[in-house]
């Protein structure tokens, strides 16, 4: 995971637009509601407390592809050792209820680095535009594979979390070359934006919808139609298209251009 410092960013030589602190709260606090779904609350027997169980297998793996994304996110945003983020691991990784209830403190945690961020109370470690798309292509595909290895882990989580680097990198395109954002932020209304930008051909929004569909069934539950076999192509599409997009935002940005994981 990203909290182990892996593939950190290098400053970059031609800094794009940043991510506005407006996004940023917003995308925490969504992603804190998304942390306490499908899940459900369990009251033991007098004296052995209460925690919160997933609603079923397939939702334990996305309750914790969810909370990966919300660690790599802090760590991100606040500092690898920032408090936020030391409390962010504290909570999911060292909980004494369960894994969902470590997760539902996540969203917690998130909250409040989103309501002291916009209070103006804590400061944000920005990242470039174009830091953000080599991220993608590096730590969150790097957090896929891994999942991918384990063998207790359901195909949706893998899915799911390659569905949001595909997602950030290609809001982070559009950020980076100045576009005008679309109204509706989702994979589709991007690629829509990059599309009509003459950025991406029509096999590539084909490849992406193809993508995105397959990322809406993990992410809504229809999880019998999802095997490994789908999350290792998905890992492979999306791999692919980030490539892609790197090397076409490195056609139409002058200067230097980070490179994104092999």
């Amino acid at each position: 995971m990203a909290s182990n410092g892996q593939q950190q960013c290098e400053q970059a030589e031609k800094m794009g637009p940043v991510l506005t602190t407006a996004a940023l709260v917003s995308w925490a606090r969504d992603h804190a509601t998304q942390l306490e779904e499908d899940m459900t609350f369990r009251q033991g027997d007098p004296g052995y407390g209460w925690w919160w169980d997933p609603t079923s297998p397939a939702a334990e793996s996305k309750i914790r592809a969810r909370a990966y994304t919300a660690l790599y996110f802090l760590e991100r945003f606040a500092g690898e050792d920032s408090q936020w983020a030391v409390r962010a691991h504290r909570a999911f990784d060292k909980n004494d209820h369960s894994m969902a209830t470590g997760a539902r403190e996540l969203g917690d945690v998130l909250r409040a680095w989103a309501d002291q961020v916009e209070a103006g109370i804590v400061p944000i470690r920005q990242v470039d535009a174009q830091g953000a798309r080599a991220v993608a292509s590096s730590d969150l595909m790097e957090q896929v594979q891994m999942l991918l290895s384990e063998r207790d882990v359901h195909p949706a989580a893998p899915i799911v979390l390659a569905g949001a680097a595909l997602e950030v990198a290609l809001r982070s395109a559009i950020e980076e070359l100045d576009l005008q954002s679309p109204p509706r932020s989702s994979i589709n209304a991007y690629v829509g934006c990059l599309r009509a930008a003459g950025l991406l051909s029509v096999q590539d929004v084909h490849d992406v919808e193809q993508m995105a569909g397959l990322r809406n069934l993990a992410a809504h539950g229809n999880t019998a139609e999802l095997d490994s076999e789908r999350a290792q192509f998905m890992e492979r599409q999306v791999s692919r298209f980030l490539r892609r997009l790197h090397d076409a935002v490195g056609r139409s940005t002058p200067g230097p251009q980070r490179s994104p994981s092999s």
